[in-house]
């Protein structure tokens, strides 16, 4: 039985508090402060340790992602055991979804699998447990639109794609 450890430290854009075991991440709650992350969390700690060590690999690649190495996320292994097929897809799509660059759910969806899947996908993203590391803030409605963000809103979806495209330094990497 492996016993599942927890983390919660501050980084450039607010708080971070990670959940994993000897699988990987199975969880990451990024807000602006420790008490929303800790609500965010919530059953997730039940029967968690508290262990800044184990995730020194995790903080630093979260680190490196706000220095400017957006990269430096795929380096983080999740824990995908027991999640639904299609979110699986889903998720493992939008990881591939380049830094500063943008998708729609339409396409998400049919990354997936399943083109006429559109709105599955955005229930996909919605329940997403791992904020930055699977890059939901990269998928934006057809038109163009910036749609609902767990993470801290629609302010902290907006404001990840221009850190991302300022790393770029890309004018316009908008697909659809």
């Amino acid at each position: 039985m492996t016993t599942d450890r927890y983390h919660i430290c501050q980084v450039s854009m607010g708080w971070v508090g990670l959940v994993g075991s000897d699988f990987g991440l199975s969880r990451l709650s990024f807000k602006p402060n420790p008490q929303e992350v800790l609500e965010d969390l919530g059953s997730a700690l039940d029967h968690a340790t508290e262990d800044a060590g184990s995730f020194t690999d995790t903080v630093s690649c979260l680190e490196r992602y706000f220095q400017g190495e957006p990269g430096a996320l795929d380096e983080i292994d999740l824990d995908l055991r027991g999640v639904p097929p299609f979110f699986g897809e889903a998720w493992t799509a939008c990881r591939t979804i380049p830094p500063g660059e943008t998708r729609s759910y339409a396409w998400l969806a049919s990354e997936a699998g399943r083109p006429l899947a559109a709105r599955a996908a955005g229930q996909a993203m919605a329940k997403n447990p791992y904020a930055l590391i699977i890059p939901c803030h990269r998928v934006i409605a057809s038109n163009g639109d910036l749609r609902g963000y767990g993470a801290g809103g629609l302010s902290v979806k907006a404001k990840l794609l221009q850190m991302e495209q300022k790393d770029n330094n890309s004018a316009d990497n908008t697909h659809s």
